[in-house]
């Protein structure tokens, strides 16, 4: 009986037979089969799936368990541990996984001998420990591990085990192993050093060196002509530096595939080569194969970076503009209101116990850290404590001044944070702000203590005296975006089992005060700093459907329930539930 999930290899069983198979395995104690089988029912139950429905595959619960926290499950962490080491239990007990030993089983004593030499070392000994006990399972000596090993050790990795990201664990394995060999050689470490893997598929930019001098700077001259540096030739609306990145990278990434289709960057001079019609379709078929046939919303940015600039820059002739015209018509994605992955992470907020978990984090993260630190016995728990301190801070600003990333980055205590009255003010200038309007938030009372005392007892364990910024990095100078975004984003998962971007938290901020207050999209506007009520409202239209089914739900089970409805006074009606703003403040659809 295979699995019956439409999406599953056919050949793989469904939990309902591995659960039988379980049942009737007479080598596993009935205590042991009891246990097992429990734990199949409890995942069909996590999953929200029928048995039938999910096949007895690595892969397909890896990925189901990616979203599976224990906040949703009213569980511990410990419990959906144990769940899944008895799954694989299962899997083993049945041949379903052969090549992975399961943890706590004895070493081949070539393997014990360099584990004994990790005495001390707990990073080294976590890391290689299942790499120690594969070889063991395997019959491989120490000696004998190579790449091609470590290959198989990977595909293991991703076909018999669920830990969260394979090639990542497989990767720090390489270099632990590597590190040791260095460490480790004068006491008979093999010298074998295995190559670390890089998994870049992705990633394509070519080097600079493949592009000629000539083009480089055609595009130079064009950045700063768009830069309004040039007092004699500039674009009438300078760009923004973060905008003159973006086109930037388009370029590079347009010529990048010029390049992989064949098109030798080094022997053209000038920029003007490489936008003739010919050269568009050609690199932009490049993009269209590898998306698998279809344009996105990358690939038509990157298209209409080119397009303006071979007909607003080179001033294109009827026939070219057309042609560019036509193109744009089938390549550029005209998103309206939240892309989809936006409006899956506020569907989250529909429930209220989540709002609540949302709004209550900071406080609860705070507490916490207070108390990891009081008992902190290692240098390890203390910095930890911080960081969770930091990332409290950075989720609760971003809950009471909605701002982009690179403003929560950029924030100075010398620029853009002042007090008055015991409240933290958070001013920051139009030039700083994307879309050219400045941002001044007053914070309430509670929430500026709790960053006065952030700023006072725990920054300066994350820097130096002379560091300015508010979320400081090393040098003087912020902490790295990507490393605050991570921060906050892997803080909610794990400590309240939220999905959310730092970016999502502006249409968090949207979400959650239409629900409470359907229609009021202008004051959505003046928090989230937008210059127009027409990009507000076509961004969070429907925002609040959620809340006015749930409204339409109640009047039918009221009306099922035969319940009168009072009517309400004159003076409560001053503002309907559900407005509309643009016929509101006399706009157009």
């Amino acid at each position: 009986m295979s699995s019956n999930n439409p999406f599953a290899d056919p050949s793989l069983i469904s939990f309902a037979e591995l659960q039988q198979k379980v049942w009737a395995n007479d080598e596993l104690s009935y205590p042991r089969r009891r246990e097992i089988a429990s734990a199949i029912n409890t995942v069909a139950t996590w999953f929200k799936l029928p048995l039938d429905m999910i096949p007895a595959s690595t892969s397909f619960l890896r990925d189901r368990f990616k979203h599976v926290h224990p906040a949703h499950v009213n569980v511990s962490k410990r419990r959906i541990q144990n769940v899944r080491s008895l799954i694989m239990a299962a899997f083993r007990a049945e041949g379903i996984t052969t090549k992975l030993a399961p943890y706590m089983t004895p070493m081949a004593p070539a393997w014990q001998t360099l584990w004994d030499k990790l005495e001390g070392s707990t990073y080294h000994r976590t890391e290689l420990s299942r790499l120690f006990r594969y070889c063991s399972n395997q019959g491989i000596n120490p000696d004998e591990l190579n790449d091609d090993i470590s290959a198989a050790y990977l595909d293991a990795l991703e076909t018999e085990v669920l830990v969260t990201k394979p090639r990542t664990r497989h990767q720090s394995v390489c270099r632990v192993w590597n590190k040791c060999a260095a460490l480790y050689q004068d006491k008979g470490w093999p010298e074998t050093t295995l190559t670390v893997p890089r998994y870049e598929e992705r990633l394509y930019s070519i080097s600079e060196k493949l592009v000629s001098d000539g083009i480089k700077q055609d595009l130079d001259d064009y950045l700063i002509f768009l830069a309004g540096d040039d007092p004699f030739s500039a674009h009438a609306r300078p760009f923004k530096p973060k905008s003159l990145e973006a086109v930037k990278g388009h370029f590079w990434r347009y010529l990048s595939a010029l390049h992989y289709q064949g098109v030798n960057l080094t022997d053209l001079d000038h920029l003007d080569e490489l936008v003739t019609k010919d050269m568009f379709t050609l690199g932009i078929r490049w993009f269209w194969d590898r998306n698998e046939g279809k344009t996105s919303k990358h690939i038509g940015e990157i298209a209409w970076s080119v397009r303006c600039y071979v007909v607003k820059h080179l001033g294109a002739d009827e026939e070219t503009a057309s042609f560019y015209a036509d193109a744009m018509s089938r390549l550029r994605v005209n998103q309206q209101g939240l892309s989809d992955k936006n409006q899956a992470a506020m569907t989250q907020f529909d429930d209220p116990k989540v709002v609540e978990s949302f709004v209550s984090l900071p406080p609860r993260l705070w507490d916490k850290a207070t108390a990891m630190q009081k008992t902190a016995c290692s240098n390890r728990i203390t910095k930890k404590a911080r960081l969770l301190v930091q990332a409290s801070v950075a989720i609760e600003i971003l809950m009471f001044a909605p701002m982009r990333i690179s403003n929560l980055q950029g924030l100075r205590l010398d620029e853009h944070i002042s007090w008055q009255a015991g409240r933290m003010r958070i001013n920051i200038p139009r030039q700083q702000v994307k879309n050219d309007q400045a941002l001044d938030f007053l914070l309430p009372e509670s929430v500026s203590k709790r960053v006065m005392q952030y700023i006072d007892n725990w920054r300066p364990f994350l820097t130096t005296p002379a560091n300015p910024y508010l979320f400081p990095g090393r040098n003087g100078k912020p902490k790295d975006s990507s490393a605050l975004h991570n921060q906050i984003e892997n803080t909610l998962w794990k400590e309240a089992g939220i999905r959310l971007t730092p970016h999502q938290f502006r249409h968090a901020a949207a979400k959650i005060l239409l629900d409470a207050k359907p229609g009021h999209y202008e004051v959505v506007r003046k928090v989230l700093g937008h210059k127009s009520l027409t990009t507000t409202y076509s961004h969070y239209a429907g925002a609040e459907t959620q809340a006015a089914i749930s409204l339409y739900d109640d009047v039918i089970i009221q009306h099922r329930q035969r319940k009168s409805f009072e009517p309400r006074q004159q003076n409560q009606l001053a503002e309907p539930p559900f407005m509309d703003p643009l016929q509101l403040f006399g706009g157009k659809r």
